[in-house]
């Protein structure tokens, strides 16, 4: 049990995020927030295009982002899968993809990243990538 876990449970946090295990909350019907471990099945396996937002809870343009990105998500909804990732508690996200800014938008289609883009976006730049994302042949990575 780690530090964490222990002072949880003596203060009654009994839904604390296991590190041990995949991690899927929906926050919208097409919005969810996931930990390290479910990447690969929410992610790379999904048979939708994917929208990865990786963020960090103290970054003031994260925060900003955040209504955009769940706008998005819903006029995007059965087209591209939006998935939120927190960095500060999966680290081996932003090493595996070399993050070194946030937020960091990751698009995948068919599993591969297919473009990334670091910093706030705009919704109209967002969707003008989403609509590139849609628009490439699989497997296309660049």
């Amino acid at each position: 049990m780690g530090l964490g876990s222990f002072i949880g449970s003596i203060f009654g946090k009994q839904n604390q995020v296991k590190f041990n295990e995949p991690v899927v909350e929906e926050l919208n019907k097409n919005l969810f927030m996931i930990n390290t471990l479910a990447f690969e099945a929410e992610v790379e396996h999904s048979e939708l295009p994917v929208v990865v937002d990786c963020f960090t809870k103290t970054c003031p343009p994260c925060k900003k982002m955040g209504p955009v990105f769940e706008k998005l998500a819903g006029e995007y909804e059965s087209k591209v899968k939006f998935i939120k990732i927190d960095l500060k508690g999966s680290p081996e996200i932003g090493k595996r993809f070399n993050i070194l800014g946030v937020p960091t938008l990751l698009f995948f289609k068919d599993g591969d990243l297919e473009n990334n883009v670091v910093g706030y976006t705009n919704e109209d730049k967002l969707r003008e990538h989403l609509d590139n994302l849609l628009e490439q042949p699989s497997g296309n990575s660049s």
